[in-house]
């Protein structure tokens, strides 16, 4: 686990029933870790009145429709 952050990714996943096989979740705990660490400081560097957002909302784009 990383020392900037103490989040224990592989637990979260479980967790939340995601089944992610280890090897995986090894190079996603590590993808999350470092966006942990760049993010971090960042999110300290907000002023007090703005919030960060804690959750995004993914939707996917209308497919085109055909031109006939």
């Amino acid at each position: 686990m990383n020392s900037t952050c103490n989040k224990d990714w592989k637990k979260i996943a479980r967790a939340n029933g995601l089944a992610i096989p280890d090897a995986a979740l090894e190079r996603i705990a590590a993808s999350l870790d470092a966006l942990e660490a760049d993010f971090r400081p960042l999110a300290r560097a907000l002023p007090p009145e703005t919030e960060p957002a804690l959750a995004f909302r993914a939707t996917l784009a209308a497919e085109p429709e055909d031109a006939e």
